[in-house]
């Protein structure tokens, strides 16, 4: 690894070519979205160099689209150790295509596991172009921005190709690379999405109810087994009867119901969105001894799981 002290800051310079070579215009929107997905990306390494990083623009050139940017970092001595590794992130930002993922089975995983031994590598400068590669394959943060960035660059469909460039003193060969439009989707995270629903009966404590009708679904707080949740509650029955105050709360107030939990996994990135629905409600109660059913228009069979034998009778009066 070089680490020859450089007097200035890295600059890089990427320029968006058009099917016209005499526009020089694109929708304002898309470049501000590609700026600004590139920008974190670079401000994302600052949690392994440990030092901020600080990323200035200049004016554009004409021709195209240019937007240039100069990456600073106060200290010059390690901006000369880190140097290299900004060259190696603007290559595998637009040289190296999306790969799949890496699991925890994978031995090697500790080298994001083990924040603080990449940051001693990188601060001695030992961090190899290997390790440095699996790390820029890794990273959720990273492969997400990465993603964004070109899921953003594709809209701006008279974009033909991106051009990256590194300029770097000490009369160092810039390091320029260009990818053409036909092959953005291969830098995009496929959106995989798995589901899976689950359905239960629970005793969930209310927190906060949603008094007022709405247009949409009200979403409500309760706790499940000393757990925080948001909820939304979809049995009308019930909520009309919430509505007309005919169903009131207060501390300790809870609703036994059909709780179905829904969770949407990326497989690629492992982000996941959970969500609940109470679909219906059997009963509700303050304590064991003040259960109070819930009349419904048409119960289904088997709907009251969980309701004390004691009143299994109540509505045949």
């Amino acid at each position: 690894m070089d680490t020859e002290k450089i007097n200035d800051n890295l600059k890089i310079q990427l320029h968006y070519c058009f099917i016209d070579e005499n526009s020089h215009s694109m929708d304002a929107e898309v470049f501000n979205e590609c700026e600004r997905h590139f920008i974190k990306a670079l401000k994302s390494l600052e949690k392994y160099i440990e030092k901020d990083i600080e990323i200035k623009i200049e004016p554009r050139e004409k021709g195209s689209i240019y937007d240039i940017l100069t990456v600073l970092v106060q200290d010059p001595i390690y901006l000369a150790i880190i140097a290299p590794y900004l060259a190696y992130f603007i290559q595998k930002f637009f040289d190296s295509k999306i790969p799949n993922a890496k699991h925890k089975i994978d031995s090697t995983n500790t080298k994001l596991d083990n924040l603080q031994k990449i940051k001693e590598l990188i601060r001695n400068g030992e961090l190899t172009e290997e390790e440095f590669n699996y790390i820029a394959d890794n990273d959720k943060d990273l492969r997400k921005l990465k993603s964004n960035f070109f899921k953003a660059a594709k809209k701006e469909k008279s974009v033909i190709k991106i051009e990256a460039k590194t300029d770097q003193a000490n009369n160092k060969e810039p390091i320029i690379i260009i990818v053409d439009r036909n092959s953005f989707d291969s830098f995009i995270i496929p959106e995989t999405i798995e589901k899976t629903t689950n359905n239960e009966q629970k005793k969930i404590f209310i927190v906060s109810p949603t008094l007022i009708e709405g247009k949409k679904s009200p979403t409500w707080r309760g706790i499940i087994d000393n757990e925080p949740i948001e909820f939304k509650i979809t049995d009308s029955d019930f909520l009309q009867q919430v509505y007309g105050k005919q169903v009131t709360f207060s501390n300790g107030t809870y609703i036994n119901c059909e709780l179905q939990t829904t969770m949407l996994t990326n497989s690629e990135t492992e982000e996941t969105k959970i969500s609940r629905e109470v679909k219906h409600i059997n009963y509700f109660g303050d304590d064991e001894n003040s259960i109070k059913n819930i009349w419904h228009k048409r119960r289904k069979k088997n709907k009251n799981i969980g309701m004390p034998s004691l009143f299994e009778n109540l509505n045949e009066k």
